[in-house]
């Protein structure tokens, strides 16, 4: 009797990253047919593939906190030890830390599935399946929450963990009161934080992250920060809304919804990004999608991101403490393969091997004094 072939899938957080895996354990399924799928995932984002009909198996770890670049080169050589000694047929590690942030083109989307060695040919869209239990939840939430009765319903994502945008509570409550006091406008504040709702801004952190992905079917415009709520918004699960996206354009791993879009063949022509803004400008935008529409209102608004590379600079320092050399190497292919040898892109990653000295031994000192 044959037994399937057992595949690990490593791609432990976080939200938005783990949706644009999916991809990935559908093309390792049709790769691969008849094998068993078991994708080891962090416990805060297991929900994320709860239902996934291309995994078999979810094992669970907390081995990796955020960011424990140590922690996780402990796992995957846990994992190679595994594998040597015949667990798992094969072991694909998409996650975004040590040698594969290498892979970094611009997206995170890309990053990932580059990770992987084979060439994505399923379709990219995340895979999300709610169930109905989530599904009837939402429902009630709209009708606790009386959404029928506004023709406006702006969900918005108001405190991401990607780093895209940082924006405070206070903040957002002053943009949202300005804009509720359009017409049948209200506004959904999706976060983990949760607040006093009012009969306009509505608190919906009652709700599972998930089922952000169900509330859009309720709304009209997302404000988003292209962190988790953006991308569960493309999931298989979700309507695609307008979106009005408010980006930090020195994000550390920079993930505007515009470039990925483009470079996975995805509309853009209901999507306005802005880089400088304010609570003026924030309203103003919102007021004009309202009145004009995205298409029109795109036409004066949307605010081209400057290239940069700072990113990359980190990734060349991140990699050198570790000799990670081929990697450097794959880095500079993959962006110049995009880029061509912009200058911009050449400074940056001069720069890194430059600075990497007085940058080690800075980190180095500040470590024995804590």
């Amino acid at each position: 009797m044959d037994f399937p072939k057992k595949i690990l899938l490593v791609q432990l957080y976080s939200n938005g990253d783990c949706l644009y895996a999916t991809a990935v354990a559908r093309q390792i399924k049709q790769d691969f047919p008849g094998c068993h799928l078991t994708w080891l995932i962090a416990k805060f984002c297991q929900d994320i593939i709860a239902g996934n009909p291309y995994v078999d198996e979810v094992l669970v770890t907390d081995e990796v906190p955020k960011n424990d670049i140590i922690a996780f080169r402990r796992l995957k050589k846990k994992v190679a030890a595994e594998k040597n000694e015949g667990k798992w047929y094969e072991v694909f590690v998409t996650h975004n830390m040590d040698d594969n942030q290498a892979l970094y083109d611009g997206t995170i989307r890309g990053m990932i599935f580059r990770a992987y060695p084979k060439p994505i040919t399923v379709p990219f869209q995340p895979v999300l399946l709610l169930t109905d239990t989530e599904k009837q939840d939402v429902k009630l939430f709209a009708e606790r929450n009386k959404l029928q009765q506004f023709k406006n319903i702006i969900l918005w994502e108001y405190a991401p963990q990607s780093g895209q945008s940082v924006l405070s509570f206070d903040f957002v409550m002053k943009v949202a009161e300005r804009i509720t006091q359009l017409p049948q406008t209200c506004i959904i504040l999706s976060s983990a934080n949760s607040f006093s709702s009012t009969a306009k801004i509505i608190d919906a952190s009652s709700l599972r992250v998930r089922e952000n992905a169900e509330l859009t079917h309720y709304c009209s415009l997302l404000i988003g920060c292209s962190s988790g709520i953006t991308w569960f918004s493309t999931s298989s699960a979700a309507k695609q809304l307008p979106m009005l996206q408010l980006l930090d354009p020195q994000a550390y791993f920079r993930n505007a919804p515009s470039v990925d879009f483009n470079r996975y063949g995805i509309s853009t022509e209901e999507v306005i990004e802005l880089i400088m803004f304010d609570e003026e400008k924030i309203f103003q935008s919102v007021k004009s999608i309202i009145e004009n529409g995205v298409a029109s209102s795109k036409k004066k608004l949307d605010e081209s991101l400057p290239i940069q590379f700072n990113t990359t600079r980190k990734i060349v320092y991140n990699l050198l403490c570790y000799f990670q050399f081929k990697a450097i190497a794959k880095h500079y292919r993959i962006t110049t393969s995009i880029y061509g040898r912009h200058p911009l892109f050449i400074k940056q990653f001069i720069l890194g091997f430059l600075t990497f000295p007085f940058k080690f031994i800075s980190n180095k000192w500040r470590k024995r004094k804590r």
